[in-house]
């Protein structure tokens, strides 16, 4: 079996000749790229095709995308970049709306080679009608034809999804209005935040219907859920309800869906087998997370497909390989069993990260995680 055919018979509930191995080297890749030193062979789309053929994995975040464009009506959208000396830079977005504006600013740190909100673009109820207005007037234009490029081009290496926005709480905490700023809502203005998860909801409607008939077989949540942030409570209230709409909606279309959860898991990764997703992805265990490799199956239910096991920090040279190999070899140990694991980088191989240690796994899978 090649790397995508593993993948696709777990997702079938069929044995593949070896546990699959997914990694994602797209922020490794993308620091490489910032400091210039990306070997020339792995430049452009042929090369990151070549890049994860050397490696012997599949690809996955390479390869999903939104299948269409959005635009909004009666919205204009204002964006300004102010660069620093030291590489940092200042991103504002601003969205002008008939009932008023709302003004985000994230800032690119050059060190870590990635961006973090600075200030969010929600943190009132005035700001909660300002979002409700842009998504009553979104539009959504479907385009398959990248997604058709992908499935020839990394046709038997990469997993190729489509990818919704995340759903509506969870754009709120992680887009809109952050940790903070979405609880306070919560507890203040309780019926305004309802009121805006049901307006995201609906304009979600035009984006699944086109996600059906896309030609991607994968969906991808990517939702960056965390038991820190989201409770048992918040869960069953905003995601079970959700995730249960669209599995279904998806699963009658014949696609397979994969959650990103890439925080602490023992409050949250129970719950996810009841909500009719089908992975659970990008499981981070202990002593990263918080649950033991042996735990996991236990934690998860019977059914849920896991994906993940690695954590990203241990492809880092500040870890000694055997770490690496240590936690590679239980999670083969514990998880082989019943053919419901992914073998994955959790969440991802970071800037200063070995990608011989990629290779290294791959070696070690094709050695000692073969089914029988």
């Amino acid at each position: 079996m090649n790397r995508l055919e593993r993948l696709l018979a777990v997702f079938s509930g069929e044995k593949p000749d070896v546990m699959p191995w997914f990694a994602d080297l797209t922020y490794w890749y993308r620091a490489r790229m910032y400091y210039g030193d990306l070997p020339t062979k792995y430049l452009g789309e042929k090369g990151r095709i070549r890049l994860y053929r050397d490696l012997g994995c599949g690809a996955h975040e390479e390869l999903y995308n939104l299948p269409g464009s959005v635009s909004y009506q009666g919205v204009k959208h204002v964006s300004s970049v102010e660069a620093f000396k030291d590489g940092t830079v200042i991103t504002e977005e601003i969205y002008k709306t008939p009932v008023g504006s709302i003004r985000g600013v994230q800032k690119f740190v050059p060190k870590s080679v990635s961006s973090a909100h600075i200030k969010y673009a929600v943190e009132t109820r005035r700001d909660l009608k300002v979002l409700q207005y842009i998504y009553k007037n979104q539009d959504f234009k479907p385009d398959f034809s990248l997604q058709y490029d992908r499935l020839e081009d990394w046709d038997g290496l990469g997993l190729v999804s489509s990818l919704p926005p995340r759903t509506p709480f969870q754009r709120l905490i992680v887009v809109w209005a952050g940790v903070s700023n979405t609880i306070r809502l919560m507890m203040k203005e309780p019926e305004e935040l309802e009121e805006t998860v049901q307006v995201m909801s609906e304009a979600d409607d035009p984006i699944y219907e086109a996600i059906c008939e896309s030609p991607a077989p994968g969906v991808y949540f990517g939702e960056n859920i965390t038991s820190e942030v989201i409770s048992p409570r918040i869960f069953k209230k905003y995601h079970t309800p959700y995730y249960r709409k669209r599995a279904k909606q998806l699963h009658a279309a014949k696609k397979f869906i994969y959650v990103h959860i890439d925080g602490a898991l023992r409050g949250v990764l129970p719950l996810m087998e009841a909500s009719g997703v089908d992975c659970a992805q990008s499981v981070t265990p202990a002593p990263v997370g918080d649950v033991p490799v042996e735990k996991l199956r236990e934690m998860a239910g019977s059914r849920l497909i896991l994906w993940g096991g690695l954590p990203g920090a241990y492809f880092s040279r500040l870890y000694p390989e055997g770490t690496l190999l240590s936690i590679a070899r239980k999670v083969i140990e514990h998880h082989m069993e019943g053919h419901k694991f992914i073998m994955g980088v959790a969440d991802q191989v970071p800037p200063d990260g070995d990608i011989a240690r990629v290779r290294m796994i791959t070696e070690l899978l094709e050695r000692e995680a073969r089914y029988e």
